[in-house]
């Protein structure tokens, strides 16, 4: 029976691996949204200062996260490394910046989205 049990766990741990493996074809992920594989520091590492900033400071603290507006703000890197983890999650499912935001003042593009999430896998170095 314990052999029973195991091997059932195996088999359901290996299942589970094998779709968190395969998070191309997610279908929570809106149709438009292209999977960005983000597991990997790609070089050149971004800069904060010259590449990420920038799109944050245009697609979220010109609307919903300028400071005292939204839930917090993602107006310098402290405030970005601190939330890093919610800032990735939510870019690679593309549920912020939210679909009705507003053309220009809150979306990303892939690049944007792509670059964002490659400086956080890089660690958020304060550049």
């Amino acid at each position: 029976m314990k052999w029973l049990y195991l091997a059932c766990s195996i088999i359901l741990a290996c299942g589970q691996t094998a779709a968190k493996d395969d998070a191309s074809t997610d279908s929570s992920r809106p149709p438009n949204c292209p999977f960005i594989d983000a597991n990997t520091c790609q070089s050149p590492i971004p800069s904060y200062t010259k590449d990420v900033s920038p799109v944050l400071d245009r697609a979220c603290n010109s609307t919903c996260h300028a400071p005292g507006v939204g839930p917090w703000p993602l107006d310098s890197w402290a405030n970005v490394a601190d939330w890093g983890n919610i800032v990735a999650g939510d870019i690679e499912n593309c549920s912020m910046p939210p679909p009705d935001a507003g053309a220009g003042n809150g979306t990303l593009t892939d690049t944007e989205r792509a670059t964002i999430l490659n400086w956080l896998v890089c660690g958020a170095p304060n550049n």
